[in-house]
């Protein structure tokens, strides 16, 4: 019958083999580099709610349309920005996403357009907020945008 208790004979046998073995020093640190989390773009004017905010970057607005702008020189992209702008006012949309990518056929392996829409969209006075995507929907290489309600106007 073992016993789960060392025995004396195997406590000397250890001690001999740990004569002259001195312990490692820890500091408790991780050696290992973290991962570089992809830019993530957002953005808000003064305002918008919080509750908005947080539903628009959590994914839960309905998004009603749609923008790819894969391939396109800056240009292009620029131009379909704006008419796809317009196009979200006439049919008064609320939430729309709009795919930049990441960049990864672009010669540096760098994004583009990205840092470009981000500024567009900024300048652009229909645009209340937008946000990274979810993984789902694109994550760093596509944006929810918050748009405008439009008021009926006055006649």
């Amino acid at each position: 019958m073992q016993h789960n208790e060392d025995s004396d004979e195997d406590r000397e046998l250890f001690r001999d083999a740990m004569q002259g073995v001195t312990p490692l020093k820890t500091d408790n640190r991780d050696r290992r580099r973290p991962k570089k989390k992809p830019a993530r773009i957002n953005f808000a004017r003064s305002g918008v709610q919080p509750n908005t905010l947080k539903k628009l970057r959590q994914g839960k607005l309905t998004v009603e349309s749609e923008l790819d702008l894969h391939g396109m020189t800056v240009e292009q992209a620029r131009m379909a920005l704006l008419l796809f702008l317009e196009e979200c006012r006439q049919f008064e949309y609320r939430c729309v996403c709009i795919v930049h990518g990441k960049g990864y056929s672009s010669p540096d392996n760098r994004p583009v357009i990205k840092p470009l829409l981000n500024r567009w969209l900024r300048d652009a006075t229909e645009v209340l907020a937008f946000h990274s995507a979810l993984p789902k929907h694109g994550g760093s290489g596509a944006a929810y945008v918050l748009l405008k309600r439009q008021r009926e106007q006055a006649t």
